[in-house]
């Protein structure tokens, strides 16, 4: 899966696969072994997705939309669901029932990089919580 969503991605902007690992920093091996079926660690898929401005759940198939947000990577390069998050797309609000502010949240969020749409959902939890 992971491989050819990467595939797609490189497609997208005209570049081989082994190019982008290249400008990633990243070894042809590392692309033989991510078309046998390995899947990059968290550190990695982070970098990719940023450079793709993806995210990391679209990157290992996990959602379809490039830029919604399931989880995020923890220190041990594993990914952590976020159970209690809501997931923000514009598909998961009908426009109609959005007021500016909410949509002008929506642009700004899906501007943010990976780790920062991790920390501003936190944060969003704790306040809907009252903490």
């Amino acid at each position: 899966m992971f491989w050819n969503i990467y595939c797609m991605e490189c497609d997208k902007i005209g570049k081989k696969p082994n190019k982008v690992a290249s400008e990633l920093g990243l070894s042809s091996a590392t692309t033989t072994r991510w078309k046998s079926g390995a899947i990059p660690n968290g550190e990695t898929l982070v970098r990719i997705a940023e450079y793709f401005h993806v995210s990391v759940d679209y990157l290992l198939g996990r959602t379809n939309q490039p830029t919604q947000m399931m989880g995020h990577i923890n220190d041990d390069n594993s990914v952590q669901n976020i159970q209690d998050s809501p997931v923000i797309t514009h598909q998961s609000m009908p426009e109609q029932k959005q007021d500016s502010v909410t949509r002008e949240f929506i642009k700004v969020f899906e501007d943010l990089n990976f780790d920062d749409k991790v920390e501003l959902m936190g944060l969003a939890v704790k306040m809907r919580k009252g903490v």
